[in-house]
């Protein structure tokens, strides 16, 4: 009996102690459930988003696109000689700047001197022939009166001074030519410019109106810069052109603004675009367009090969994002995300017109001042909160555009490696297998 009572016992102390423990578990269980809730009830600190932005400001864009081109010279002098001859002198230096009108060659002047002795000789033996006849007659202009001579005499006497005066006006034209002819033996620079290397040397033969020039002269300040475009692009710009030319608008021009082929740097000198050509090349299918630049330091050379765009002056300013911030909506409307004046996200629709270059041309939709979000625009929403940084326009413009990311690498110091944490996991096996 005894036994049976301290059976009972026991078995009545394992089942509260089973209760305690069911009911602690489920205490805890509930604890956590409800400390999980609150946490996801608390509001969440939104950490701003990296974008990169540019700021909307009004500018002035041409009216092409980079065109290539190539530099003329102004003027272009090349030099042959008059005369036949053997080379004296060359009295440049070679490379140089001359003068219009400076001496270059002197060819040898001994025959061409002697043609001119012979042709005064002859120019004073008909003057001497000139004066003869005239004096003959008024003789027989005064005997035909006394009828001492008869008609025909006087008649070949009038007839003998007009030969006389025709010879005289022969041999002064032969003096001239000869004159001309040794004057042909000096050489000289017809424009002002930089002279060429020589092609000749003292003692070489020189031909009359040879094909091999001797030096070429050209005229480097300004310059032309011959430009090509399709006749299918040209048709703004020759309407632009034929309407200022008709309304004989002296104050509507055309800057053309340079880029050096070797560097890429834009030449510090603006120039003027000139002239269209009217005809289409067969070749090709571009139309020329020459314009003129200043060259004061000479840095552009005939025949370098440039680019160029050409810009109307009197074109109102247009604004211009890159084509990648515009995102296109399934019914057809643009809109761009821009950033608030508290750095908040917004989306705008915005009208686009044409393109220029990777960018488009904003009609309405945007104005100065506004910043546009350019790099990080995926996944955002309206009042979002932002980190914006600015990127460069002119990079944007050529296609070389920064992320936010990008910029914090080279605006910041290298980051340092990350320490790692030591690892707990074998220590909590070893803390279990003891435990069991």
């Amino acid at each position: 009996m005894k036994i049976f009572f301290w059976g009972a016992g026991f078995c009545l102390f394992l089942l509260s102690g089973c209760g305690d423990e069911g009911s602690q578990w489920s205490q805890n269980k509930q604890g956590s459930a409800l400390a999980q809730q609150e946490e996801q009830q608390k509001p969440r600190l939104q950490s701003a988003k990296k974008v990169g932005i540019i700021t909307v400001r009004p500018q002035q864009i041409a009216i092409s696109n980079e065109l290539p081109g190539r530099v003329r010279a102004s003027m272009t002098a090349e030099i042959r000689p008059q005369v036949s001859g053997i080379i004296q002198e060359r009295l440049f230096q070679e490379g140089s700047f001359v003068e219009k009108g400076q001496q270059l060659y002197q060819i040898d002047p001994a025959r061409y001197e002697a043609d001119y002795q012979r042709a005064k000789a002859n120019l004073h033996n008909a003057l001497a022939e000139l004066e003869n006849a005239q004096v003959l007659q008024k003789r027989y202009q005064h005997l035909i009166q006394a009828h001492a001579v008869s008609q025909q005499e006087f008649d070949n006497a009038t007839a003998r001074v007009k030969q006389a005066r025709a010879a005289v006006s022969l041999a002064e034209a032969e003096v001239k030519t000869a004159k001309i002819n040794l004057d042909y033996t000096k050489v000289y620079s017809p424009i002002s410019g930089y002279i060429g290397p020589s092609a000749v040397t003292r003692g070489a033969l020189a031909t009359a109106q040879q094909e091999m020039a001797l030096a070429t002269v050209r005229q480097l300040d300004p310059v032309y810069v011959d430009l090509s475009q399709s006749a299918a692009q040209t048709q703004q710009l020759q309407e632009c052109l034929m309407t200022s030319r008709i309304n004989a608008d002296i104050s509507e021009k055309f800057e053309v603004t340079l880029f050096l082929e070797t560097t890429g740097e834009i030449y510090p000198q603006k120039g003027n675009l000139e002239a269209t050509d009217l005809a289409v090349d067969e070749n090709t299918g571009t139309i020329k367009l020459r314009s003129v630049l200043a060259n004061p330091e000479g840095l552009l050379l005939p025949g370098m090969f440039v680019r160029a765009t050409i810009e109307r002056t009197d074109a109102p300013q247009s604004i211009i994002i890159p084509q990648k911030s515009v995102s296109i909506q399934p019914d057809g409307t643009k809109v761009v995300w821009v950033v608030g004046f508290d750095n908040t996200a917004s989306k705008r629709q915005v009208r686009t017109g044409s393109s220029y270059k990777n960018n488009w041309v904003i009609l309405n939709g945007l104005e100065s001042g506004d910043k546009v979000i350019v790099e990080g625009a995926m996944m955002l929403k309206d009042g979002m909160k932002l980190e914006p940084r600015e990127l460069d326009i002119h990079q944007l413009q050529g296609g070389q555009a920064l992320s936010p990311g990008s910029m914090d690498k080279r605006t910041s110091p290298p980051e340092q490696p990350l320490k790692q944490p030591p690892r707990t996991e074998p220590q909590k096996q070893l803390s279990l297998q003891e435990e069991s």
